[in-house]
């Protein structure tokens, strides 16, 4: 039996069945009429005939003549007329067709051992009833037929959005599957394109996630592999005494447990789980910048840049310190990267950090993505914006802080992180 579940697609099924079923229905009630005619004949005429020879025995016992129908003839046992087909047959009703196509309704009765045949000619009646058949065929055929044709058009409409969003899958990619158009009908077939897209949606941002998270480390990881490398060039020269080694050693340490902690706030952002230990510790805001700056120090050697920290008094607060660093990291180092010369500003309050230069200015594509709610899916301009940018906005929204862009009034950028 040929499995129509896997060698053929949904709309053949839906034709196939559809058409069957019709197919079926229609010989159904083609049987049922021929059965119909059948019994009409069977026992109405057949009735008929036994009523109208009884009549006419009990009137021929009376001397009267009884009319009888031109196609209908009246014969007793051992009269010469009676035709040969009928001569051997028993009591009863009999169908009789000839070879020249001729056929006939027979009743032979039985009576005190008289036996009267009834002889009627019903070419006539079998013609009409061949044509009746052919003509219900032909209607039940045409039935048929506007079946398939219109299963055809309806498995069509029923499929197309199946075919429209398998299209539509086929196109997608991490960066436009924002683009599927659910403008699709509330029911069992909506359903089911909600859910793949649903499905299409969680895929995407893990293959997201994924892709920011290998980015985020390879650029993180650039400034404390700098250290390292930068000490351990130190450490191969000679005449490095041992208080200097000893901080060098320190300063490795340092840069090393800062990576494993990077990579652990990093994973926590890969995994996007809102629920997650947070990591909140009491942080000393001003260490942790001084912190910073002393790791950003091999990035801007070359450079004529003063770095001031501005607290009133020590400003402590419970948040990620991890997360915290790699903002304002990566804050300086964008104030860093456009200046060669200058003078950037930290300042610390209770729920607040303000990073303020006098470079350059803030370009209207940097204030613009700041400013925005949430996170950009596509990271547009990013090779002019930074990594950077896009690293901050997501650990803000990922820990509740809210971050805005202005130009500062000595005509730089202003960064306000409000925690």
């Amino acid at each position: 039996m040929i499995d129509l579940q896997k060698k053929h697609p949904l709309k053949n099924r839906i034709v196939f069945a559809f058409t069957l079923q019709t197919l079926f229905v229609t010989l159904v009630t083609f049987s049922a009429i021929v059965f119909y005619v059948d019994h009409i004949e069977e026992s109405v005429l057949y009735q008929h005939f036994d009523e109208f020879l009884d009549v006419y025995v009990e009137e021929l016992e009376m001397g009267t003549e009884h009319i009888v129908p031109t196609d209908t003839h009246i014969y007793q046992t051992g009269q010469s007329s009676m035709p040969d087909f009928v001569r051997d047959l028993p009591v009863g009703a009999h169908n009789i067709e000839l070879a020249d196509r001729k056929a006939y309704h027979v009743l032979k009765k039985d009576y005190a051992g008289r036996e009267f045949v009834l002889v009627k000619d019903q070419s006539d009646l079998e013609s009409t009833e061949n044509y009746f058949n052919f003509i219900t065929l032909m209607v039940f055929a045409s039935i048929i037929l506007t079946s398939f044709v219109f299963s055809r058009s309806l498995a069509r409409r029923i499929v197309l959005p199946i075919v429209n969003l398998t299209a539509q899958v086929r196109q997608l990619t991490p960066t436009n599957y924002r683009d599927v158009i659910l403008d699709y009908a509330d029911d069992e077939v909506g359903g089911l394109v909600k859910v793949v897209y649903q499905h299409i949606h969680t895929v995407n941002q893990y293959l997201q996630r994924e892709q920011w998270f290998t980015g985020d480390i390879s650029h993180e990881l650039r400034t404390p592999l700098m250290v390292i490398s930068s000490s351990v060039e130190l450490l191969k020269q000679n005449g490095v005494s041992g208080e200097q080694r000893e901080q060098l050693f320190q300063r490795i340490d340092g840069a090393l447990e800062n990576i494993n902690e990077m990579i652990s706030a990093f994973l926590i952002l890969a995994r996007n789980r809102q629920n997650e230990a947070a990591g909140n510790v009491e942080t000393d805001l001003a260490e942790l910048c001084y912190s910073v700056i002393d790791s950003l120090k091999p990035s801007f050697s070359g450079k004529d840049i003063d770095i001031h920290i501005h607290a009133d008094s020590t400003i402590k607060s419970m948040l990620n310190s991890v997360l915290l660093s790699i903002v304002v990291s990566n804050l300086l180092k964008n104030a860093i990267a456009n200046m060669r010369k200058g003078r950037i500003d930290i300042y610390i309050e209770q729920n607040s950090l303000v990073v303020e230069d006098n470079g350059s200015g803030l370009p209207e594509v940097v204030e613009n993505f700041v400013n925005q709610g949430g996170v950009a899916i596509k990271r547009a301009n990013a090779s002019y914006l930074g990594l950077g940018l896009s690293i901050i906005k997501r650990i803000c929204e990922r820990e509740g802080w809210s971050i805005h862009a202005a130009s500062s009034e000595s005509g730089g950028a202003r960064f306000t992180l409000n925690f």
